[in-house]
């Protein structure tokens, strides 16, 4: 017997996680990501992830991080995944659909929004009414922007 804790999740020789150690593991990413530890949190996550690759939610909190730190890019590549995985949880949609908002994709943002609104007809989700704010304000940018580079018709 050893007084050893239980091994990181980072120790490659380890035997794997048992599911209720993948919960806890994912526990402690989530509330690292709460505190504001995103490099932390991305850490714990990917591991995760490479353990189990079709779980959406560590594609979602992967995306989460990715997009806390700027690299946008990463956080849309796994908001595709996690809504590939399951395209009938509305967070993998307002979060790519915020990331494309930074990127300056509105219309794709539009989309994202518009879609979380639809997994949420009774408007009972906050993520739902997060979106709906998202989507006029997504809608609203991309108006002014056509309406700034539409050529003036003054005769």
């Amino acid at each position: 017997m050893t007084t050893e804790s239980k091994a990181p999740v980072s120790n490659d020789n380890e035997k794997p996680l048992s599911g209720p150690e993948m919960l806890e593991r994912a526990t402690e990413g989530f509330n690292l990501f709460q505190d504001g530890n995103f490099s932390e949190s991305l850490a714990i996550f990917e591991k995760l992830s490479a353990m189990d690759a079709g779980e959406a939610y560590f594609q979602t909190a992967l995306g989460a991080c990715h997009l806390a730190l700027e690299d946008l890019d990463s956080a849309v590549a796994c908001f595709d995944r996690a809504i590939e995985l399951d395209p009938t949880d509305i967070t993998p949609f307002v979060n790519r659909g915020e990331a494309f908002l930074r990127q300056g994709r509105t219309m794709e943002a539009a989309r994202d929004f518009q879609n979380a609104v639809s997994l949420d007809p009774e408007d009972k989700d906050p993520l739902s009414r997060r979106a709906r704010m998202l989507a006029a304000a997504a809608l609203e940018s991309s108006d002014e922007a056509s309406e700034a580079e539409a050529p003036e018709d003054r005769s």
